[in-house]
């Protein structure tokens, strides 16, 4: 019986957590860093590196004392931080050019120097074509959800390797209504809490109202030649959007972009893939360590992460609102339905929101006029996107 007792207390013993407290000056810095042949800014982001049961949602950024892009040909850029650990090129600044080798520097603040194996970039050939299948989802519980599976068409280079990655960017426009944001008092009731951005009664102009907002692929998708005829990618999927009422409510852009990459970005690309891909299988296979490019100069310090350079090819299509197949109940932001009441840049967390769009990234000159019940007054900008 003690025996018996014994054992019970050691099973029980083993669910209890062990917390090792690592401190976060152990933790590597990562970099997620990457030039093309598309027109910049280019962007670089330094982030210090999570505990396993950290909120990667939230990444702590930090700040270097010098960030460069140099090539194999002498040309070099010095890097301006937008924000904290951010950092881009001018629009006008260096530029991504097939056939030459891309890496980059970084200095920290504490005087260690960072730098990246030199990456080639690749031809990229092209994407044919890109469509979509309308898929409906039927939960054991609650209503019936829609969404769009996207491919595309692709092809490769003859003489090429081609290694390449697809990624799927999602962009559509919203009108907002700051003026109408509430905070919930008990649980039910709503009381008035405007945006400072709307116009107040003080002649201010809305700057928070409609917003172009882009939304990436939650997972890298790359492919080699394993499944490939002639050079010819047939029906690759290239991403998914789950059909909701505001993002749909107007247009949405579907792009998908082909990228060039060397063995060495493919490699890093398709462990990531593999990652996530297991995270959601009960017989995850076993993907090992990230490799990673970056390493520290005249020393051992970790470094995560990687630069590469990458030649693009894009392609999109467009899906109006009248496009869509179902028609959806009329959604509800807190106290106001079908309206958003919320400044657009902060409506959509854990995406790219900006209040200005490219000419090339334009959703078609009906995209200005107004949704319904609101009156249009901004049309969209020139200046790039962020």
């Amino acid at each position: 019986m003690v025996t018996l007792g014994l054992i019970a207390v050691m099973l029980g013993s083993c669910i209890d957590r062990i917390n090792i407290k690592m401190p976060e000056t152990d933790l590597p810095i990562v970099v997620d860093g990457l030039i093309t042949d598309e027109p910049g800014p280019y962007t670089v982001q330094i982030t210090k590196a999570s505990t396993l049961d950290g909120f990667l949602k939230y990444r702590k950024f930090l700040s270097a004392k010098s960030v460069t892009i140099f090539d194999n040909v002498g040309n070099s850029e010095q890097l301006k931080e937008a924000e904290i650990g951010v950092y881009k090129t001018k629009e006008n600044g260096i530029r991504g050019v097939i056939g030459r080798e891309y890496a980059i520097r970084i200095e920290t603040r504490d005087g260690k120097i960072y730098e990246s194996i030199p990456d080639k970039m690749n031809p990229v050939g092209g994407v044919d074509s890109v469509y979509y299948n309308f898929e409906t989802f039927q939960p054991i519980s609650g209503p019936t959800e829609y969404g769009f599976r996207v491919y595309a068409d692709a092809k490769g280079v003859p003489s090429g390797d081609n290694l390449f990655r697809w990624r799927f960017v999602g962009t559509f426009e919203i009108d907002s209504y700051p003026l109408l944001h509430t905070v919930s008092l008990n649980g039910s009731a709503c009381s008035p809490d405007p945006r400072p951005c709307g116009n107040n009664g003080l002649n201010e102009s809305c700057t928070c109202c409609r917003c172009w907002v882009s939304v990436t692929d939650s997972k890298p998708r790359v492919n080699d030649n394993q499944f490939v005829t002639n050079g010819i990618f047939k029906r690759i999927e290239a991403g998914y959007v789950r059909l909701e009422y505001f993002p749909f409510l107007i247009k949405y852009r579907m792009e998908v972009k082909q990228m060039g990459l060397t063995r060495a970005a493919f490699d890093f690309w398709k462990t990531i893939q593999s990652q996530k891909e297991g995270t959601a299988s009960l017989f995850q296979p076993p993907t090992g360590k990230v490799i990673t490019n970056l390493f520290e100069k005249n020393g051992q310090t970790e470094v995560l992460g990687i630069f590469y350079a990458s030649a693009v090819k894009t392609k999109q299509i467009y899906i109006s609102n009248a496009d869509v197949p179902v028609k959806l109940d009329v959604a509800k932001w807190n106290c106001e339905v079908g309206r958003i009441a919320e400044d657009c840049r902060l409506a959509y967390p854990f995406s790219t929101s900006s209040t200005t769009i490219s000419t090339s990234r334009r959703l078609s000159a009906s995209t200005s006029s107004a949704a319904p019940g609101r009156t249009a007054t901004n049309s969209a900008p020139e200046a790039a996107a962020t």
